[in-house]
């Protein structure tokens, strides 16, 4: 029989290589590159990058179409939630009265996003399919890739606003649809 803390030490190492690779590969910050460029509806290679929300991990990229200057690309990028996540757009800098972009995974793998207006603080006061931005048809995309939830969409726009609401939760909506 083998010595007792040789297999110890050997599955010691074993969890420290999983829990080390699983951190490794969970991350995304500015200095990586983007490794979904196949996967994503639109080119993501010139997008500016900045890290927001830290606590959080939040890291989004962003820019304005050079062919088409009212066509802006998001790129958001967060820990799997396994719930959803979203990123709103106000004038005033609150979420009441802001424009949200909502992405999720089903529990079956079907990926979901959603336009909403955050009309007040009540559930009868957000309003689905409604809100101060467009959707760029066949440009938004949910995944979840490495341990990381991606949500990438492209708004049509003159300038989308600069104060932006983020939010990761784990409650979900009694009816997301």
């Amino acid at each position: 029989m083998k010595n007792p803390n040789t297999i110890f030490f050997i599955f010691i190492f074993i969890l420290l290589t999983f829990q080390f690779s699983v951190l490794v590969f969970s991350q995304d910050s500015c200095n990586s590159k983007l490794n979904l460029k196949s996967r994503l509806p639109f080119d993501a290679t010139s997008l500016n990058c900045l890290p927001i929300w830290s606590n959080e991990d939040f890291v989004l990229r962003y820019g304005q179409s050079k062919a088409s200057g009212n066509i802006w690309s998001f790129v958001l990028s967060t820990p799997n939630p396994k719930s959803f996540v979203a990123m709103g757009f106000s004038t005033t800098g609150r979420m009441v009265g802001s424009s949200a972009i909502v992405g999720w995974v089903e529990s079956d793998g079907t990926a979901m996003m959603k336009r909403y207006y955050l009309g007040g603080t009540s559930p009868a006061l957000v309003v689905k399919d409604q809100g101060n931005v467009s959707l760029v048809e066949g440009s938004s995309s949910v995944m979840v890739e490495s341990s990381r939830f991606y949500m990438s969409f492209q708004l049509d726009m003159d300038q989308p606003s600069s104060r932006l609401v983020f939010c990761r939760t784990k409650w979900v909506f009694s009816d997301r649809t």
